[in-house]
């Protein structure tokens, strides 16, 4: 409804598909809105992850966020010379962009490298052209800034790895990542939230069956007993004549696993 609102799908939905990321945007954010800050988007937040220490003090600032109605906080593809991002959220001590992928990768990229670390940048990549935008966002103002890429999980770390490691990211603007795989679960655990009322936790209940429709669901663990197994053991097999044989109903896909 929100990416229809804002002109993301064509009133006769022709370009509207699956793959389309502003309206998983726009489902995953506007739901949020209707309920409390406190609750569960601020829990969302505080998952986020950074590539450098130092950090905390952004956490903090979230953490410190004080808000039950929140959609005057919250505006989606705000327009800006630089480009749009997809969500821009702006509280009394910190604003924070969001950009949301899916499938894709970044909408522009370069070859620019900032090895003299001016914070002076001209780089088309997507992620520094955001960050450009919340540095305008603060200038003469008393606040943090934060851009969080949100993506599948094995894209989130390359990406911000490179922007980093590339020096494209305006000063005063700090780079962390949330993988959607992260967002699912910190969902489904606050679902059983006893100050959640049945109005809210029907709300995140569709967003859970909405990502775990898109196939952002973590892989967490084999179902398989194995008593005199230690989890935190390393074991080293002597004899290449041992085999293991997974035998289990669901095939497996095109997918990412990890065995434990």
């Amino acid at each position: 409804m929100i990416a229809e609102i804002k002109g993301k799908i064509s009133s006769t939905g022709s370009n509207l598909s699956e793959r389309l990321e502003d309206k998983l945007t726009g489902d995953f954010f506007g739901s949020l809105r209707y309920i409390p800050f406190n609750k569960v988007a601020k829990r969302i937040l505080l998952k986020t992850k950074f590539l450098y220490e130092g950090c905390a003090v952004i956490l903090k600032e979230i953490d410190n966020i004080d808000a039950s109605y929140w959609g005057h906080n919250i505006e989606f593809w705000p327009s800006d010379p630089q480009g749009e991002l997809d969500v821009l959220m702006d509280f009394g001590n910190i604003v924070i962009g969001i950009e949301v992928k899916l499938y894709s990768g970044l909408s522009s990229d370069d070859d620019i490298v900032n090895l003299a670390g001016t914070g002076a940048i001209d780089s088309r990549h997507q992620l520094s052209r955001e960050s450009r935008i919340l540095k305008k966002k603060i200038l003469g103002a008393d606040k943090k800034a934060l851009l969080i890429f949100i993506a599948p999980e094995h894209i989130c770390y390359p990406v911000c790895r490179e922007a980093c490691d590339r020096n494209i990211i305006e000063r005063g603007v700090v780079l962390g990542y949330i993988p959607w795989e992260e967002i699912l679960v910190t969902l489904e655990e606050s679902i059983d939230k006893q100050e959640l009322n049945d109005f809210e936790r029907l709300i995140i209940q569709d967003i859970v069956d909405l990502l775990k429709r898109k196939g952002l669901e973590r892989f967490r663990s084999f179902d398989i007993e194995c008593p005199n197994m230690d989890g935190d053991l390393w074991f080293c097999f002597d004899y290449y004549d041992i085999d293991f044989s997974f035998i289990y109903h669901i095939a497996v896909e095109d997918c990412y696993y990890e065995f434990k």
